[in-house]
């Protein structure tokens, strides 16, 4: 069998190029430079997969791709562009792309892409839906910026997202846009004209969150003065964002499964239940599988809320990004006028790009909007990131603030499994945990000392009789230290 493949492309090397390509593994190509003449040729039939540029003469490739939705049969369409934004992608997978590429690709990689998306198309699928929702807004570029590759595929993902009707899950560290995509998704849904609605679970006591998000009944409890409908209420006809969804307890998650199952439940004190009609998207910074295998979340509403997941990467896995994303969040600060306007010493990029990022992009947005508040020029450099103390605490990274995240990701396993005492008896996990760090610290400074204990003290900041005793509650030995570092 022929499979037949549309070029739609202005640029002709590339058109050239990848023409040849495709012609290299057996494939039928053809090559247009105009979208209004790709359209047409499109709707003559035939053409199992469309190759197309979102910029082209006449008819651009995103309004392309829409006008090919309303055809019974259309092919798979691959869209490429030298736009790498983050409105692109998501319009592009919302009109119903196949594949979103960004220029320059590797020719290897677009000829497997199309190949795929070739097999893939096994016959006509079912017809789209033509409902016409008039002009779709950008997405508030404002909010989201990213141009790497980890990035990309959650611009995809949120395209792809966007007009389903399931609950969506976010995955990613504090800091990392969670509730930027959970907006986005809200703006780009269906949904966009009802309310969307946030509620932290964090940050709400427990026996206030039930009330909080279900409402309650006058004469509920102690305070209930009226009766106050609740988040969900509030959220109906649209979205309801629930971060922090793994700091629920277990009683509220039965309910919320409840409400997720039948779109209905009971405020509190009330005995007519409430109908309501939302998309939940949920948000955790933890590992919501590995909570439900140590019993802390329930595994039915595990299952309910991960129908579509969007992992967000964090900074240091996009370092890429850095240097564009710094420039937008100053540019954006400036247009608001909330800072002068300034720029990066390449110093100070570079500095960026070596610091591991623990607080993700709002840790880098604050300290870029501090160094621009109290910079005394217009270019701010790698001594302006570290404050107006001049303290060179970060100087080598995000050494203070990692360390935090790192023990605290190293103690979590710890903590969740150490038994706690028997009737009476009394737990040694503070004393276990304490002993293990004063050890590994006692260890690196006589290292560092070359196994002198004196200085060790000094360094230390105690005395060395107390050192002393130190050494031998913790079984050291400063000889082999002093060897050790006479090796190195």
């Amino acid at each position: 069998m022929t499979v037949r493949v549309l070029i739609a492309e202005d640029d002709r090397s590339l058109r050239t190029v990848m023409g040849k390509a495709l012609a290299s593994q057996g494939l039928h190509v053809s090559e247009t430079g105009d979208g209004r003449d790709a359209l047409e040729r499109l709707r003559g039939g035939g053409f199992d997969v469309a190759v197309v540029d979102i910029k082209m003469p006449s008819l651009s490739g995103l309004d392309l791709l829409e006008q090919l939705q309303r055809f019974v049969d259309p092919p798979h369409v691959i869209v490429i562009t030298a736009q790498n934004t983050m409105g692109n992608a998501i319009e592009a997978m919302k009109r119903g792309a196949y594949e979103y590429l960004t220029k320059p690709f590797d020719i290897d990689l677009f000829e497997q892409l199309v190949l795929r998306a070739a097999s893939d198309r096994v016959g006509p699928e079912e017809p789209r839906s033509t409902l016409d929702d008039g002009p779709v807004a950008q997405p508030d570029t404002r909010t989201l910026f990213g141009e790497s590759p980890a990035m990309q595929v959650v611009f995809k993902a949120i395209g792809r997202a966007s007009r389903s009707p399931h609950a969506v899950l976010l995955q990613g560290e504090s800091g990392t846009g969670k509730e930027l995509v959970a907006r986005i998704l809200h703006q780009e849904s269906l949904r966009a004209a009802g309310p969307f609605v946030a509620v932290n679970a964090a940050a709400i006591p427990g026996e206030l969150l039930e009330a909080t998000l279900f409402g309650h009944s006058k004469g509920a409890f102690t305070g209930a003065t009226e009766s106050k409908p609740g988040k969900f209420q509030a959220a109906s006809g649209g979205t309801l964002f629930l971060d922090e969804v793994g700091e629920m307890s277990l009683g509220l998650q039965a309910k919320l499964l409840r409400v997720l199952q039948e779109k209905e439940f009971y405020p509190l004190g009330a005995s007519k239940e409430v109908k309501v009609d939302v998309r939940i998207i949920a948000a955790t910074n933890r590992e919501l599988l590995e909570e439900v295998r140590a019993g802390r979340f329930r595994s039915d509403l595990y299952y309910r809320l991960d129908v579509l997941r969007i992992d967000l990467p964090p900074l240091r896995e996009r370092l890429e990004d850095i240097p564009r994303l710094s420039e937008w969040l100053l540019g954006r600060h400036a247009n608001q006028g909330t800072i002068a306007a300034c720029t990066l010493s390449r110093d100070a990029v570079e500095w960026l790009t070596e610091y591991t990022w623990p607080g993700n992009v709002r840790e880098l947005e604050n300290m870029l909007v501090r160094a621009a508040t109290f910079v005394t020029g217009p270019v701010i450099r790698r001594r302006d990131l570290l404050g107006p103390t001049g303290t060179d605490r970060r100087a080598n990274g995000a050494q203070e603030e990692s360390i935090e995240e790192m023990l605290r990701r190293r103690l979590q396993p710890v903590v969740r499994n150490f038994s706690p005492p028997t009737r009476g008896g009394k737990s040694d996990l503070y004393s276990l945990v304490i002993g293990m760090s004063e050890r590994a610290l006692i260890d690196l400074v006589l290292e560092r000392t070359c196994g002198n204990q004196v200085q060790a003290a000094l360094l230390l900041g105690i005395n060395r009789n107390t050192l002393k005793r130190k050494l031998d509650d913790q079984d050291l030995d400063p000889a082999s230290l002093r060897r050790r570092s006479r090796e190195r």
